[in-house]
């Protein structure tokens, strides 16, 4: 397993220790959650990991699909929680080397012009992913 944690180690991660497909969400509501755009995680289900110190974790409600967690003391963003699929996405700066692929650009049309990435990835607009997402919750 793969050890992660927040800034003040109240709130430790474990996910299975494998190579990611690393998302990458351009959207305004993850530039404010995490100060930049949030590189993450592929999607993992409760089972597929443990998350210790509950009791310092605030859950926040940022839309009708999903939620956003965070640690109460240092203030670290621990995960997204797409609500429909129960899928949490972590940010990889919970930890120290991760490997991982980046594939997906997301909100792509809201990325800053200042900045762009290497590679090749999969650019889905935002009107784009959000169909795709709500094609898929039907």
């Amino acid at each position: 397993m793969k050890q992660g944690h927040c800034l003040c180690g109240e709130v430790t991660l474990s996910i299975p220790d494998v190579s990611y497909d690393i998302t990458v969400c351009h959207c305004h509501m993850c530039q404010r959650f995490f100060g930049s755009p949030f590189l993450s995680t592929s999607g993992l289900t409760s089972d597929q990991f443990q998350l210790s110190g509950q009791t310092s974790i605030q859950r926040y409600a940022s839309s009708e699909w999903a939620e956003r967690g965070f640690c109460k003391t240092c203030g670290s963003s621990l995960f997204y929680c797409s609500l429909n699929d129960k899928e949490y996405y972590f940010p990889i700066g919970l930890f120290e080397q991760l490997e991982g692929i980046l594939t997906n650009e997301i909100f792509y049309n809201c990325k800053p012009e200042f900045y762009s990435l290497e590679g090749q990835t999969v650019k889905l607009t935002e009107e784009e992913f959000l169909t795709q997402l709500f094609k898929e919750e039907k």
